[in-house]
């Protein structure tokens, strides 16, 4: 079974930056967050090739094939996919537009809680169009 290695991005004035929490200094940038996952997967690679030239100690999840997991924050989502209506997804998951806006423009962090709340409604959104027929 593969292992999955959580991989932080965040917006950057041009594109995206991404890094690996587990491999200090491991960091890439990009235009897209498939752009970031192909930089990321490499910089992982070279890194690793580094450690194990100085007998380094690598870590756990990144000793067999590995999978990359992108991790974003909900003003991140929502800049990335504009077309999803802040307010309209408010009251899909039954949440306050003014408190949703708040979180989409960095005005508020959401808590553990709420940030699962959000992504279990993105996901059931994505779910419910990928069965939609046209």
């Amino acid at each position: 079974m593969k292992k999955s290695v959580n991989i932080v991005v965040e917006k950057a004035s041009k594109g995206f930056s991404a890094y690996v929490p587990e491999l200090p200094g491991c960091i890439t940038f990009g235009d897209s967050l498939g752009e970031i996952k192909e930089n990321i997967r490499e910089a992982i690679t070279l890194q690793l090739e580094g450690m194990k030239e100085d007998g380094e100690e690598i870590p756990f999840n990144l000793q067999e094939e590995f999978t990359i997991e992108l991790n974003l924050d909900v003003a991140q989502v929502f800049n990335l996919y504009q077309s999803i209506n802040s307010s309209g997804f408010a009251k899909r998951i039954g949440m306050s537009q003014s408190l949703l806006s708040q979180y989409v423009n960095g005005l508020k962090k959401p808590s553990e809680k709420q940030s699962r709340r959000i992504l279990e409604g993105v996901v059931d959104f994505g779910r419910e169009l990928s069965h939609i027929k046209i």
